[in-house]
């Protein structure tokens, strides 16, 4: 009788969830939790930031999720998010490494650049584990390239999460 009453419970939990929760639970058994999403950049100063690979990096900028896709249109200010929650890592991660790939785009420089990378912060979130988002917006002419976007966040050398998003004309 107690498993069928445990049967029944466990039902009814799983059916009062919603499907976002539940995508989230599965997410969760692989170590990260994640959300992703098309976004807009509105507004925001572009700042001369000698860590970044382009050399300049947006500040004071207002983000819209459009939806949430891995498929990007190639416009200005258009872009991608992801949202991590890391359930391997300890509470005091300070940070991860992101790792970007994408096609081939030339810099005024005339630098040709492939991938880009860093350090991103990581903060204690709710449920005491640690989380991290990461956005880039196409903000330039030479970023407007068509192709597949990869990236690979890690932590101490071992991927704790891959996503892939595709920009199109």
């Amino acid at each position: 009788m107690k498993l069928k009453t445990i049967t029944l419970a466990l039902a009814l939990l799983l059916a009062a969830a919603n499907t976002h929760s539940a995508l989230d639970y599965l997410r969760a058994a692989e170590g990260v939790s994640h959300s992703h999403a098309h976004v807009q950049r509105t507004g925001g100063e572009m700042v001369d930031d000698p860590n970044s690979d382009t050399g300049s990096s947006w500040i004071n900028t207002t983000l819209t999720n459009v939806e949430e896709t891995n498929r990007i249109p190639l416009k200005k200010n258009h872009g991608f998010h992801v949202q991590l929650m890391m359930f391997k890592l300890p509470a005091e991660t300070k940070s991860i490494q992101v790792t970007m790939t994408h096609p081939p785009m030339t810099l005024p420089s005339g630098e040709v650049l492939q991938e880009q990378g860093g350090a991103i912060p990581a903060q204690l979130g709710m449920g005491l584990f640690p989380e991290a988002s990461f956005t880039y917006t196409l903000d330039e002419d030479y970023e407007l390239v068509e192709g597949d976007w990869v990236l690979t966040f890690s932590h101490q050398g071992e991927e704790l999460f891959q996503i892939t998003f595709t920009t199109y004309r």
